[in-house]
């Protein structure tokens, strides 16, 4: 609530700023605007059909892009080239049509008179005959120069510069539909007017050249593009065609995979063969441990292995005719009659080998183990000729990896090639198809231009504005009188923030920290001079009920009255104080620096009670003690806590300075924690309203003041003061 009353004090104080000022603003706003232009509006509505007309490519204008197309229709609207060009024919058409005399729909009489009086005579004879002769002649006139006078007039005058027109030019789009709305304002109606007549046929051609320009290049390169690619496919193609003749390749992905399947048949069956050789090694070598000697004596006769080596041959022979066989899907009759024919001989060899070995051996022999060696003997001969038939099939398999081998040599080249000429075909493939997929595309976009561009029409064509927009000085006059007024407020209350001038309780106790026992008036030369003394007698008794409370019985009260500097009024504060209080029956004692003790007496500065000043003082005496200034003299600690009271006298309008501060502090600190709240800031020279807030409202009592005085102190629905006169 303070602050509330704080603020509405504040606002009241520069009143007469936040009145005058803005009036001062408010006149001269109301002078500045006093010849404000008039404004004239025109509109006019385009229906497009981009999205809702029919076409030959799908539903609206362009599909999924319709959107897009509504929105390069209207920059298309927006553009320099677009806008250039209504720019020229707009000053044609005034200038062949204005009236120097009279206002007509092109132009009024008095801008056509400012407009032709800056026209040179050579840019006069450009225009005659007809509107778009002389757009041709201007058009050619106009160099990008400074001396070119349609340059500059293209870029800096108000109704015919391209900048001018484009920020008074609006284009919307309305709602979600395919309709756009194009709005023009100007200070003439005739310029507003005949700026979007111009507009509604510029655009429309300017559009139509464009998409038909834009289709037309691309039908044509796509037609050279398809026609190139076509002789690069044929001729890609045909070169497969030689390279499969040449290599006798009929189904490459096919052979190759029959080759795979041949080559992991041969991998299985060779490795059965080793794993089938390893363990009839194995056998071989155990056997020949249980023979011993007679396995030696068997292999070292040469008729034994004479034999072996005719059954290792026919193994071998058998295991190729065999291979053949396979490759040949059992199609040859003659392999088959060879391959029956070495079965056959090797059945003969194998009889007789196993004939001879038991010629060899006697049946009777036993070997260590007591086993009879006939039987060790025919399984030693067994696996002896199983392993002769596995290693001529592995030396079959052998020869089958070979060829297998030269076939991967032959196709893996071959893969990559015809890989790479596919790749090739398919690519050129891609891109001619879509190369005829595009210029389809194009053709059919053109066909659809001449369905939908044709569709753009003048729903509502511009009409002549005959009033002018409603002007926005009202506006203007209170928003100058505003701010003016806010401004003002700112100011002081930045001054007010930043101002160390103590003034009152609120700016006293917020700056300096410490409480506020009352205010002593200024005295009035002018309009409340009659009063000033019973102003000062009401601030002398509230400073006397302020102070009394904390006087007490039995005890030396003592009234310390300080003060940082000179000049703020102590001495007066003391007398009257003393005077008032003997007048009402007080016993009091005044002691007053340089006369009753000197400031640099060492009995002043090392004094321990008040005694040490003045032996002869009474204990039911009040002592008033006036210090000298804290800035230049020092205060013994133990007078400090002997004050029943320390009151800083300071003026209300100065300003209080570091220095004052730091004298404060460094009191403070003296004080123990006993005596700390007996300090409190006395203001003199303070104004009414701060006395006001301590002793009440002050005389005259007018009807006038009453009011002020009750809205001051938020009495909204107060009845009037008694005391009013």
């Amino acid at each position: 609530m303070d602050i509330f009353r704080y603020i509405v004090r504040f606002l009241y104080k520069i009143r007469w700023y936040l009145i005058i000022l803005p009036v001062i603003a408010l006149i001269i706003a109301w002078f500045m605007t006093r010849n404000m232009e008039r404004i004239y509006d025109a509109n006019t509505t385009i229906y497009t059909g981009m999205i809702t007309g029919y076409n030959i490519e799908g539903n609206g204008y362009g599909g999924s892009n319709a959107q897009t197309n509504i929105t390069n229709l209207m920059l298309i609207i927006q553009t320099d080239n677009t806008i250039h060009e209504v720019a020229l024919r707009l000053f044609a058409r005034c200038m062949l049509y204005g009236n120097p005399n009279k206002d007509n729909n092109y132009i009024s009489a008095e801008h056509f008179r400012l407009l032709a009086a800056g026209v040179p005579a050579d840019v006069k004879a450009l225009i005659q005959n007809n509107e778009d002769d002389s757009y041709g002649r201007l058009k050619a006139y106009e160099k990008p120069s400074q001396d070119n006078y349609l340059y500059n007039l293209l870029n800096h005058h108000p109704y015919f510069s391209v900048s001018s027109i484009t920020s008074r030019l609006k284009v919307l789009r309305l709602e979600e539909s395919d309709i756009i709305d194009i709005a023009y304002s100007a200070n003439d109606p005739g310029i507003c007017y005949n700026t979007l007549d111009i507009l509604n046929k510029v655009f429309a051609r300017q559009y139509q050249g464009l998409r038909y320009g834009e289709t037309q290049n691309v039908i044509k390169f796509f037609e050279r593009e398809v026609a190139k690619l076509s002789k690069v496919l044929n001729t890609a193609e045909n070169d497969l065609i030689t390279y499969n003749i040449r290599h006798r390749i009929i189904n490459y992905e096919e052979q190759t995979k029959q080759l795979t399947i041949l080559d992991m048949n041969q991998q299985t069956a060779e490795n059965e063969l080793r794993k089938n050789f390893a363990t009839t090694e194995a056998l071989i070598n155990y056997l020949k441990q249980q023979l011993g000697n007679r396995q030696k004596l068997i292999e070292s006769n040469e008729q034994f292995t004479a034999l072996v080596r005719d059954i290792s041959r026919l193994q071998s022979r058998i295991a190729n005719l065999k291979l053949m066989n396979s490759e040949n899907s059992g199609n040859n009759s003659e392999a088959q009659l060879e391959l029956a024919k070495a079965e056959r001989e090797l059945a003969l060899a194998t009889d007789e080998i196993k004939r001879y070995t038991a010629e060899i051996e006697a049946a009777t022999y036993n070997t260590d183990t007591g086993i009879k060696a006939t039987e060790l003997i025919g399984r030693w001969l067994d696996q002896v000729i199983l392993l002769e038939q596995t290693k001529a099939e592995l030396g079959a398999y052998e020869l089958m990896r070979a060829k297998l081998d030269d076939q991967y040599k032959f196709y893996s080249p071959l893969g990559a090639t015809i890989d790479r000429k596919a790749r090739h075909i398919g690519f050129i493939e891609g891109n001619y198809m879509e190369m005829l997929k595009a210029l389809n595309s194009a053709r059919l976009r053109q066909r659809n231009l001449q369905m939908t561009t044709a569709s753009l029409r003048e729903l509502n064509p511009p009409v002549f504005p005959l009033n002018a927009q409603p002007t926005n000085r009202m506006m203007i006059l209170l928003g100058a009188f505003m701010l003016t007024f806010f401004m003002t407020a700112l100011y002081f209350f930045i001054i007010e923030m930043l101002d160390r001038t103590l003034r009152d309780r609120m700016r006293s106790e917020r700056i300096t920290k410490v409480p506020v026992m009352g205010c002593y008036p200024k005295e009035s030369t002018m309009r409340y001079r009659r009063f000033n003394k019973t102003i000062s007698d009401m601030a002398l008794k509230q400073l006397s009920k302020a102070l009394l409370p904390y006087f007490k019985q039995g005890q030396q009260n003592v009234l310390n009255l300080l003060s940082t500097d000179s000049g703020n009024g102590k001495s007066h504060i003391a007398e009257e104080l003393e005077n008032y209080w003997l007048s009402i029956g007080l016993q009091v004692r005044r002691f007053t620096y340089d006369e009753d003790f000197l400031a640099d007496d060492s009995r002043y500065i090392l004094a321990k009670d008040i005694k040490d000043i003045c032996p002869d003082i009474m204990p039911e005496e009040i002592a008033i003690i006036e210090y000298p200034n804290l800035d230049d003299n020092s205060i013994s600690p133990d007078l400090l806590n002997m004050g029943t009271v320390n009151l800083m006298v300071t003026r209300a309008n100065r300003t209080w300075k570091d220095v004052d501060q730091k004298a404060l502090k460094e009191l403070e600190a003296r004080l123990d924690e006993e005596h700390k709240k007996t300090l409190f800031m006395y203001l003199t020279e303070a104004q009414r309203y701060a006395v006001e807030e301590f002793v009440g409202q002050l005389p005259p009592y007018t009807k006038f003041n009453n009011f002020v005085y009750r809205i001051s102190q938020l009495g909204l629905t107060a009845t009037e003061n008694n005391r009013a006169k």
